[in-house]
């Protein structure tokens, strides 16, 4: 898997900071990298358990078999979750609910890690609608997704775009430091001024609502970019503890759909 991240903050079409990252994870080779996921929608569930590769290369997932993972919440359920594929762990009983917090433990190597994440509540994704706005002296399309972001909740959130079935590599987040209490409406405006949506494009934009801890996550991918000198800041912080890189994230998950006209 290999992160490219567009960070875009602001109101309505204005943004902030923009930019693409490529990262690159500074670390020894064979460090255990955990990617989990738990939404308020009916599951399975997963989570990926890998090991990075070259020291400072691009990561890509490199499963790892063999390893005990399991998921609870704080209202005492609980389950093992089972291997389907090479370093891949699947649930079949748990349902993520609003409101809980979840725990993450698993044991690979004779190493245990342990991660939580609390799942907010659900802000509904209003509507989408298409713009027209600027991209470096440019004029393109680009998607807008609407919602009122609850007041004094100290709220966070993710978007991922999906055009045409195809999955865009760019990552949009938020937080409401900015638009607390209002309605918040930014474009998911992509870095390439040749990047734009075209006439019968279908568009599908998941809203995600995630914790603080998923936020700072996400931010910090942002920063792990800016090495001085050509050399790599630290790794992401993540959310997991014994030494593993990766996030465990419980969220909640709304998408709609709109067709370019």
């Amino acid at each position: 898997m290999r992160y490219k991240i567009l960070v875009v903050f602001g109101f309505v079409f204005l943004a902030a900071c923009q930019k693409v990252i490529d990262l690159k994870l500074k670390n020894d080779s064979g460090k255990v990298v955990i990617e989990g996921n738990i939404t308020d929608l009916p599951g399975p569930y997963q989570v990926k358990v890998g090991k990075t590769g070259e020291v400072n290369a691009d990561y890509v997932f490199s499963g790892v078999s063999g390893a005990n993972v399991s998921v609870r919440d704080d209202e005492g359920n609980s389950e093992v979750l089972k291997e389907v594929q090479t370093g891949v762990y699947q649930g079949s009983v748990l349902q993520g609910v609003s409101g809980r917090t979840y725990y993450l433990s698993v044991s690979v190597g004779g190493k245990s890690y342990q991660a939580s994440s609390l799942m907010p509540h659900r802000v509904n994704l209003d509507s989408l609608y298409i713009v027209d706005v600027y991209n470096f002296s440019k004029m393109v399309k680009a998607v807008v997704p609407v919602f009122t972001d609850p007041a004094g909740q100290g709220n966070s959130y993710k978007f991922n775009e999906t055009i045409n079935g195809v999955l865009d590599k760019n990552l949009f987040y938020q937080n409401d430091d900015y638009t607390d209490g209002r309605t918040s409406s930014f474009s998911l405006l992509r870095p390439d001024p040749d990047s734009t949506l075209h006439a019968n494009d279908k568009v599908d934009v998941e809203m995600q609502c995630i914790d603080k801890a998923m936020y700072k996550y996400w931010f910090s991918v942002d920063q792990s970019s800016m090495g001085q000198g050509g050399t790599l800041a630290s790794n992401p912080v993540t959310n997991i503890s014994g030494g593993a890189l990766g996030y465990f994230s419980a969220h909640t998950s709304q998408t709609k759909s709109i067709l370019v006209k």
